[in-house]
């Protein structure tokens, strides 16, 4: 053979004979994804030109096109392992990175797996056949955190209704922050603590699980047990405000209606 070349999406390259007899060349692979049109010329040593292109099945036996990617992790390590001899056999090099891509993404997909087994870290897919599971129907404004929380809160909420539970319940929620409930006059109250770490939830939401769980002939009333530093701000803002307070202690216990 005199010479061979590729185009490859109508750019030509020159290939280089190694040792053994094969073409290479290397260069760069086309930026975005898609099918690119390519053809093979073998040139014989009296000039005869011979032109595959990707229809002919002799192009597929002739070819083979490597998509390197040298920082894939996985295929890095293995081809670190080499032996130096063996580093510099095109057809070794192949193996590691070919099959690094495929190790990084059973990595991939082994972390996705052992996320979704906790429910503390699951993603979308994992929560969709919980909530199918319990029969929850997400809200159009609830996100990930939300529906997550909501599906806790519901496992959660099995049992004898006590002190226990509806800490439980709450502490979904708010990080495993806690509530001061009681019963009066056949209504059950609970006072939400301050979420842990300002866990950001949605009020409402705790309501929901907590009236799932409460027995029929209980009213329930829910509410914070504290302010949160934007209802502070947005009702203290001038020292007039805070004046008009009947003392300090008042500021002190201030709670802002749900």
């Amino acid at each position: 053979m005199k010479y061979v070349k590729i185009t490859v999406d109508g750019v030509e390259y020159n290939l280089t004979q190694t040792l053994d007899g094969s073409w290479v060349v290397t260069n760069k692979a086309p930026r975005s994804a898609g099918d690119y049109v390519m053809t093979v010329t073998f040139v014989t040593p009296n000039g005869q030109e011979i032109v595959l292109d990707t229809n002919d099945e002799e192009l597929l036996k002739a070819v083979t096109l490597l998509v390197r990617d040298g920082d894939t992790e996985s295929g890095n390590r293995m081809y670190d392992y080499y032996p130096e001899v063996i580093k510099k056999i095109i057809e070794f090099q192949a193996i590691p990175y070919t099959e690094g891509f495929e190790v990084d993404f059973l990595k991939g997909d082994f972390t996705v797996v052992v996320n979704n087994a906790w429910l503390m870290t699951m993603d979308e897919s994992r929560i969709i056949e919980w909530e199918n599971m319990l029969n929850l129907a997400p809200n159009d404004d609830d996100t990930i955190e939300d529906r997550r929380d909501k599906v806790i809160a519901t496992i959660r909420g099995k049992g004898k209704l006590n002190t226990a539970l509806i800490n439980s319940i709450v502490g979904a929620f708010t990080n495993n922050s806690t509530a001061v409930s009681y019963i009066k006059n056949g209504t059950l109250y609970v006072k939400i603590n301050a979420p842990i770490g300002n866990k950001q939830y949605k009020f409402n939401n705790v309501e929901d699980a907590l009236q799932k769980v409460i027995p029929a002939h209980l009213g329930l009333v829910v509410s914070r047990n504290y302010a949160t530093w934007g209802e502070i701000t947005q009702n203290f803002a001038s020292w007039e405000t805070i004046h008009n307070q009947d003392n300090w202690e008042s500021l002190n216990l201030y709670i802002a209606p749900v």
